[in-house]
């Protein structure tokens, strides 16, 4: 170890006087370039109201690109964002989506905001089953598109997550979790719907894995707990309010009555299943909150955004922070390389709160002067 160059790096640390800012916790950009109606697939959609299945017609599926201004870095991680509605309404142009995916590209990330197949009919009791499948068809389309097309559009295909809101959760949590072979009956169809298909099977033709890499859930739901097993270790993290009647947070009907959709599982024992099975997960419960809790109905905002919305946000950009922080140990603000710039950021958060534990390099459960040691190491070796 060169004592006199670590010396100089901690001196010069210890100079500064502004605390850095890391990209993908912090907008670090200012302005954001949208690439509208970028078409992802194409698939058979209802005719609303979607009282029939027989008389379906293909239609473009599309999505709206949000890009950092001015970025310069390639392999960048994205967020695929998508909106609530119950499956019956809402498009990508919901308040809530287009404020966090703005967010989410001042942030560095590359936000993809979609536009996803509806169809909810009260009146069939398979209806609600069918619709959350078609929208994990669509998901998957995506993703396969994105990986397909990684390298023209600047971004990792091995770091794309899902952040879903109501039924953007279902679609989230239900891709992420449930495999083909565990398909609802239902989705088989009968002599009046026609069989779906496999959950890659629409939408495109791009033979890429179609999981996530990691997943926001607020006040979603799963069908059934067993899906979620070791074969699919996906971080996850997870909001729901207490007095949530729309989606328990426990188990039950959506909305509180058996009609369209089915019995489901709720965040909190989402969290117990995946706490069982040692996969990286986190549940923020907010008492005596209701659904969509962060201030909107459908995703448009009717007294939000509120201080709700930005904890949220708050907590899930620490979160997927922490999964594309152990990529790389010691690139703490995530320009693919180790240098001076994060031998800073680890300085400033010691002198600051000093257990960011994230920034626990050596493992030991504390974040102190040997950290700083570690990362100094890395900096010399890099």
């Amino acid at each position: 170890m060169n004592v006199f160059k670590i010396f100089i790096i901690l001196f010069f640390c210890s100079t500064i006087v502004l605390a850095q800012q890391i990209r993908y916790i912090d907008e670090v950009f200012d302005g954001v370039n949208i690439t509208e109606d970028v078409v992802y697939g194409n698939s058979p959609d209802l005719p609303f109201i979607f009282l029939f299945e027989w008389n379906t017609y293909d239609i473009d599926l599309d999505m709206d690109i949000y890009e950092p201004q001015g970025d310069t870095i390639s392999n960048r991680p994205v967020i695929i964002f998508i909106h609530s509605g119950s499956f019956f309404s809402g498009n990508n142009n919901n308040n809530d989506v287009v404020d966090l995916s703005i967010s989410a590209a001042k942030r560095g990330y590359v936000a993809v905001n979609i536009n996803y197949r509806l169809g909810l009919n009260i009146l069939s009791s398979s209806s609600g089953e069918r619709a959350v499948f078609r929208g994990v068809q669509d998901a998957s389309a995506v993703i396969r598109y994105l990986r397909e097309y990684h390298f023209d559009l600047s971004i990792d295909p091995n770091k794309i997550f899902i952040w879903g809101s109501s039924a953007g959760a279902f679609i989230g949590l239900h891709l992420a979790f449930s495999e083909d072979d565990e398909r609802p009956e239902s989705t088989y169809g009968n002599n009046f719907d026609p069989d779906l298909g496999c959950i890659d099977c629409e939408g495109n033709d791009y033979n890429h894995e179609s999981k996530p890499n990691g997943l926001v859930s607020c006040w979603g739901a799963i069908k059934d707990l067993n899906w979620i097993d070791y074969d699919n270790d996906i971080p996850t993290i997870m909001f729901h309010g207490t007095s949530d009647i729309v989606v328990p947070h426990d188990s039950g009907f959506p909305f509180t009555i058996n009609i369209a959709l089915p019995f489901v599982y709720g965040s909190s024992l989402i969290h117990q299943r995946l706490n069982d099975l040692n996969i990286v997960n986190q549940l923020i419960i907010e008492n005596d909150a209701s659904h969509e809790y962060w201030g909107s109905i459908n995703g448009n905002w009717i007294d939000g955004p509120n201080d709700n919305f930005y904890a949220i946000q708050d907590s899930s950009f620490n979160f997927l922070y922490n999964i594309l922080n152990s990529y790389q140990l010691g690139d703490l603000n995530q320009d693919f390389s180790i240098d001076v710039l994060d031998v800073i950021i680890l300085v400033n958060s010691i002198l600051g709160s000093g257990n960011n534990i994230q920034y626990d390099l050596n493992s030991d459960g504390i974040v102190n002067i040997l950290d700083v040691i570690e990362i100094i190491n890395l900096v010399l070796l890099d």
